[in-house]
């Protein structure tokens, strides 16, 4: 976090905070300022009803006394409606901007290229969505009840006071403001340590997302141990921030009762001499010290509230940075829809790096005719899948452009780019809900029998029948309820459905037996003359079949041509395919 940042007012924050997402809740923080000022005013008149009751006791005022409890009724009244509606309104207020907040925030993320996605854990995208954003909602809702009602309170508590004695209002108020420079500093040490604690937050959340997803490979390796003494590590570091918070907010209360006390002590000494002097009555000095202990609490809210402001300027500081990230695509110039896809691609000295280190592509130059069925081959690293993610523009080249039918994608409206596209990893990602919603994702319009038709073609409809549910069985998160081969199949299915011009399968069948590895291929030739098939592969059989074999090295293509060829003529082919193929 920069320090102009830090130096930030905390005032400033949230004025820019409800500038932006506060506007919309206009109507109801108008009400809602109104209802605090109701309850402000109800309370501010206790003191004065508890005069005006020590007047009509004293002076033995029949007609008057059933009077008082039909007057404090009516304020109680008055008061409970107003601070009920206002504490809904309040409510209604924080969520709704929590609720633009999360939503703009989601949409901001989804815009990211995969190259920010690869520096931001997961675990810690969502502790910016649950934990800060609970933490901002938090302190928007002290704000708004404490900096507002509280103050108005208070106001009126004063106005009260002065006209009861003017004298002992002048002596608490030149007391109390000793207590604002210990509130404001243990306030910005609360903000720093807050800081820290919803970064660890932030570690402690990837390592569960990380734990959880990984639960296989832990138990495989017998990593139970390990894990249980990295969880000890984060939830302590957790522990210890909230101490420190803790230690420091602590620290708030009492200073605001030695400083009350104080003022209270020297209320008493002066409103007795007052009274002795018959320059006060014991009605005035007793409303006096009620309007004093009423305004005890809105004071310490008041005093509270700092620290909790500071918690949320530092979740804010976080969203801001986030939100201040910009996709390393540019859509600017992207405004050209791409119609009637042949779907020839072409690199044009294209290369490519991640973070600022050695080249992952290098001047990459080639053709790939429509409706032609390439096989990319390369050692792991050798920039094969970076080579397929540059096609949808997953991620942009640092040098060099990619055609599809002789046009620049980066001058093509990104969804019409990406509707001609499919792409099937060999990392599935199902989502949680049933299989023919996760193959119908990606053609809405599809019938159940396309889908169907679909499924057989990706050999995935026999598995699927013979499910409880059938195709409306729920896949589980990320797919886990099914095998790996049957996530793969579902896969390739719905990239099928899509009837995309362009089919991109990087490993797509690594998880598929031979035999459905054998029908998916099938069904594939039969769509190579109209669809343009880029395949990632390190089977024997799908490199043996290909027409043209593009082999990459180290970021660079070494070779261009049939598996026959490249043997012949080509010895760093030649040495690869004996590497992983041994005679």
């Amino acid at each position: 976090m920069s320090k102009k940042q830090n130096r930030l007012s905390t005032l400033l924050l949230y004025l820019k905070l409800l500038k932006r997402w506060g506007f919309k809740q206009k109507k109801k923080f108008i009400i809602a300022n109104i209802l605090m000022l109701i309850v402000a005013m109800a309370t501010s008149m206790y003191p004065l009803i508890i005069d005006f009751a020590f007047d009509v006791i004293s002076e033995k005022n029949k007609q008057y006394i059933f009077l008082l409890p039909v007057l404090i009724l009516g304020i109680t009244f008055i008061k409970g409606f107003a601070h009920y509606f206002q504490t809904v309104y309040v409510g209604i207020i924080s969520n709704s901007i929590i609720k633009d907040i999360q939503y703009h925030l989601y949409n901001k993320v989804l815009e990211f290229d995969v190259t920010i996605f690869n520096n931001q854990n997961a675990g810690s995208l969502q502790s910016r969505f649950i934990n800060d954003l609970n933490i901002l909602k938090e302190s928007i809702i002290r704000t708004l009840n404490n900096l507002i009602r509280d103050v108005l309170i208070l106001l009126g508590l004063i106005i009260s006071m002065f006209y009861l004695d003017w004298v002992l209002t002048i002596c608490v108020l030149l007391v109390y403001p000793i207590c604002i420079r210990p509130v404001i500093k243990i306030g910005k040490k609360t903000r720093n340590i807050s800081l820290k604690l919803q970064k660890k937050i932030s570690e402690a959340s990837a390592f569960l997302s990380e734990s959880f997803s990984a639960i296989r490979v832990i138990k495989t390796y017998n990593l139970e141990s390990l894990q249980k003494k990295n969880a000890i590590k984060k939830f302590e570091n957790i522990y210890e921030g909230n101490i420190k918070i803790i230690r420091v907010r602590a620290k708030i209360e009492p200073t605001l009762e030695i400083i009350g006390g104080f003022a209270i002590s020297i209320v008493l000494v002066l409103a007795g001499i007052r009274i002795l002097n018959n320059n006060s009555d014991l009605g005035s000095f007793t409303g006096f010290i009620s309007a004093l202990l009423i305004a005890v609490q809105p004071a310490r809210a008041l005093g509270t509230l700092n620290a909790i402001l500071q918690e949320g300027a530092a979740s804010l500081i976080r969203l801001e940075d986030l939100l201040k990230k910009k996709s390393l695509i540019n859509t600017t110039e992207s405004k050209k829809v791409l119609s009637l896809v042949k779907g020839k691609i072409k690199f044009s000295n294209v290369s490519y790096y991640y973070n600022y280190e050695e080249y992952t592509l290098t001047k990459i130059n080639c053709t790939i005719n429509a409706g032609e069925q390439v096989v990319i081959v390369g050692a792991n690293g050798s920039g094969k899948s970076t080579f397929i993610n540059l096609i949808p523009r997953l991620m942009d080249p640092i040098k060099g452009n990619v055609y599809i039918d002789d046009q620049n994608i980066k001058k093509l409206h990104l969804k019409s780019l990406r509707e001609s596209i499919a792409l099937v990893s060999q990392d599935v990602i199902l989502f949680d809900t049933s299989i023919m919603k996760n193959i119908a994702i990606a053609n809405p319009k599809a019938s159940q029998l396309e889908i169907i038709e679909a499924s057989k073609k990706a050999d995935a409809h026999n598995f699927i029948i013979k499910l409880k549910k059938s195709y409306k069985t729920i896949t589980g998160d990320r797919g886990l309820n099914l095998s790996g081969g049957e996530r793969q199949k579902i896969s390739i299915a719905r990239a099928l459905i899509k009837q995309p011009k362009i089919l991109l399968l990087d490993e797509a069948t690594s998880a598929l037996d031979n035999k459905s590895e054998s029908k998916v291929n099938k069904v594939l030739k039969s769509f190579q003359k109209n669809i343009t098939t880029i395949i990632v592969a390190h089977r024997l059989s799908t490199i043996l079949e290909a027409k043209r074999i593009i082999y990459f090295d180290k970021g660079c293509i070494l070779a261009d041509g049939s598996h026959k060829n490249l043997m012949k003529n080509n010895s760093d082919y030649r040495e690869h395919f004996y590497s992983v193929f041994k005679k």
